[in-house]
């Protein structure tokens, strides 16, 4: 690991370090994605995240080509439920990736939000009005299927 990776790596217990995104039904593949990556389990107890604080499924941290990717990742492989939930699960999974990340680089952010079901059409007008602000960068959210290619949201 190197770089931002490695820094990121350093900051969170090696238990909730995970080598996949796949949770409730929907995942999503790594294939193409950075080889050097960190991928975060936000749920891992080690965190020790109360379990009242909202917080999205996945972060990760990735490098390519002196190019780094921060991607907070939220699965729903069933019925999303409430839109503006899962906006604040991503907005809390950028907070505390800011704790980890270090100050002075440059990134993407890139929310990332997966979805197995359709999604009604005023939530797609909340989801695509919804930002997610890291530092200076305000993103709004990028929607796949479960099981696209996190390459995908990598590429828009």
């Amino acid at each position: 690991m190197s770089g931002t990776v490695t820094v990121c790596a350093n900051q969170v217990p090696d238990s909730c370090h995970a080598t996949r995104c796949n949770k409730d039904g929907c995942r999503v593949g790594l294939q193409g994605a950075p080889r050097e990556r960190i991928i975060i389990d936000m749920d891992c107890a080690a965190l020790q995240i109360p379990n009242s604080q909202k917080k999205c499924d996945y972060l990760f941290v990735g490098e390519e080509n002196n190019a780094t990717w921060v991607v907070p990742i939220e699965l729903k492989g069933g019925k999303i439920g409430s839109v503006r939930e899962a906006l604040r699960q991503l907005e809390e999974g950028i907070r505390m990736a800011d704790g980890w990340l270090p100050q002075g680089i440059s990134f993407q952010l890139v929310p990332v939000l997966a979805h197995g079901r359709k999604i009604h059409r005023n939530d797609l007008k909340v989801l695509r009005s919804g930002k997610i602000q890291l530092r200076e960068q305000r993103k709004g959210i990028t929607l796949i299927r479960c099981g696209d290619p996190l390459t995908k949201a990598l590429a828009e």
